[in-house]
């Protein structure tokens, strides 16, 4: 029995010895695996580092070096035994802020190291020395690498070469710099020969408008031949002149829209009576069609007939016989003013140039049709500055129809916002006071003024403006607005306005440029109306109807 018992024991132990045994086998197996397992990871990790075409490089926490990929050692120019144990802020290019920065990177990584490791880190473009002396633009990201306490261990800077891209960016905005330099030349040469053209301009047209009313003696058939011919010529140079003006004042950004509610069948009327002489002239159907329910439009007055002028003048101008149309339709979002012809049309090959400014389709010195190429240019710019657009189909041969889009502003029923046109009333014995700095602009309104019966004080400069105003009690003023010297016409008209027994007196501006609305908006005065230079009698005289009661 005792016996028995003993070898029970033994192979128990034995039992267990042989347990032992196996879970020592297991353990170092696993532990082997785990090993192998690293090792393929550490590998791997390695081999992701060494090719990388990203600089990568591991930074104890006294700034030194512990080690760098080939990639970032190539960047600098050094071997990573040269980079290990340097500083690898004596690299850097630093900027001021930058220390504050890698503050903020670590202490935010003590507060919450899991959470912030892999959102905490810092980005910036830096430009790090290379061993040649040259330096190199980089993107610099830094990110803390913990330890196994959650404590800041290593920096870990990720390093990206951007030189190429700097450079690029370099060469745009010197580029840039060019285009803005040459843009504000040509528009200080545009103003300076603007004024230089429309100055004789004003002489051409305004004294030939007196020769062909006949008022200071009559003229033979051959005269007022030539007397039309030189108006219209005048027109002409005129007309190309303000194109070029116009888009460029657009393409500069400079051009401000005053909107206000229109008539649109008023302002159809208007358009249509601009182009009515030309139309006949040709012998072409000049027709309009208005749905009842486009009754207002919001928009710049002046920009909007201009826009549609041009587009019917273009209609008349392309089309050598049949008809000349003018339909506005009210859709959904807004208005459409269509020009359609029965003209010569345009090749599909060359709609792709139809809006590109000084582009002829037609470019052969010995054109059939004369024009600048900047009229269609500059509609569709300033209908996009309306929140609108022109768009168009054609055929060659048969025509083209062109359509103006103009958006909703305000709701098209309000029937007081309708334009009202003023009566024509008696001029006799009333006085105007002329402030004309230009002679002679100065000699054709006060010559004109004066044939049809007003009395015309003239001022060449505004030094004694308040006193005349007081002593001749004019009816109405012509304020040059183009005055120089130390006096602006717009400091006269602010003095005038701020007069109470004058501030209701009726006040012209004339000027060779469209005002500036924001300005005289932030000096709080404004005139009556405006007359462009050269001035033209027909408006001359509806102004004279309006304001001399």
């Amino acid at each position: 029995m005792q016996v028995m018992v003993v070898k029970n024991i033994t192979k128990h132990q034995q039992v267990q010895e042989a347990l032992q045994i196996e879970t020592l086998a297991v353990e170092a197996s696993e532990r082997n695996t785990a090993q192998e397992a690293l090792q393929t990871s550490e590998a791997q990790f390695r081999a992701i580092f060494e090719r990388s075409t990203i600089g990568i490089g591991l930074i104890d926490m006294k700034a030194k070096i512990v080690d760098v990929n080939p990639a970032l050692s190539q960047m600098l120019g050094y071997t990573c035994q040269e980079l290990c144990g340097k500083r690898f802020i004596d690299y850097i290019s630093h900027q001021r802020g930058d220390l504050a920065l890698y503050r903020q990177l670590i202490s935010g990584i003590q507060v919450d190291a899991k959470q912030l490791l892999t959102r905490h880190r810092v980005e910036i473009e830096r430009r790090l020395l290379h061993k040649d002396g040259g330096l190199v633009w980089t993107r610099l990201s830094v990110s803390i690498i913990p330890g196994c306490n959650n404590q800041p261990e290593f920096f870990l800077a990720m390093v990206e070469d951007i030189t190429e891209r700097k450079q690029t960016e370099l060469k745009l905005r010197t580029s840039q710099a060019a285009a803005e330099a040459g843009s504000r030349a040509k528009s200080e040469f545009l103003a300076t020969m603007s004024h230089e053209l429309r100055t004789p301009l004003n002489a051409i047209m305004g004294l030939s408008q007196l020769l062909q009313q006949e008022i200071v003696g009559s003229l033979n058939e051959k005269q007022k031949e030539y007397i039309s011919c030189i108006y219209g010529s005048g027109e002409h140079l005129l007309a190309v002149i303000n194109d070029i003006l116009d888009l460029s004042k657009v393409e500069a950004g400079k051009e401000e829209l005053s909107f206000i509610p229109l008539s649109v069948p008023e302002l159809c009327g208007y358009v249509l009576s601009t182009v009515r002489d030309r139309a006949v002239e040709k012998g072409l159907l000049l027709d309009s069609k208005i749905d009842p329910k486009a009754e207002i439009c919001m928009a710049d007055a002046r920009r909007i007939k201009q826009m549609l002028v041009n587009l019917l003048s273009n209609a008349v101008k392309f089309t050598p016989s049949g008809r000349v149309s003018l339909e506005v339709k009210k859709v959904p979002e807004g208005i459409n003013f269509i020009v359609s012809d029965t003209g010569i049309g345009i090749d599909s090959n060359q709609f792709q140039f139809l809006f590109e400014p000084f582009k002829q389709l037609d470019s052969r010195l010995n054109r059939q049709y004369e024009g600048t190429g900047l009229g269609l240019a500059l509609t569709r710019k300033l209908a996009r500055l309306h929140g609108g657009d022109v768009t168009f189909v054609s055929t060659l041969g048969e025509g083209s129809e062109f359509t103006l889009f103009l958006p909703n502003r305000v709701d098209s029923k309000d029937e007081e916002d309708k334009a009202v046109i003023s009566s024509s009333i008696s001029t006799t014995k009333k006085r105007i006071l002329l402030v004309e700095q230009e002679e002679n602009t100065g000699i054709f309104l006060q010559d004109y003024l004066e044939i049809i019966g007003y009395q015309v004080d003239w001022l060449k400069n505004g030094n004694s403006f308040l006193e005349k105003v007081r002593t001749l009690k004019p009816d109405l003023i012509f304020l040059d607005g183009d005055l120089a010297g130390n006096i602006s016409s717009w400091n006269l008209l602010k003095q005038l306005k701020e007069k109470p027994k004058l501030q209701n007196l009726p006040v012209v501006i004339t000027s060779a440029n469209q005002p500036d609305l924001q300005e005289l908006s932030s000096l709080q005065i404004s005139a009556n109306e405006y007359l462009l230079k050269p001035i033209r009698i027909a408006k001359l005289e509806k102004m004279l109807k309006q304001y001399l009661k």
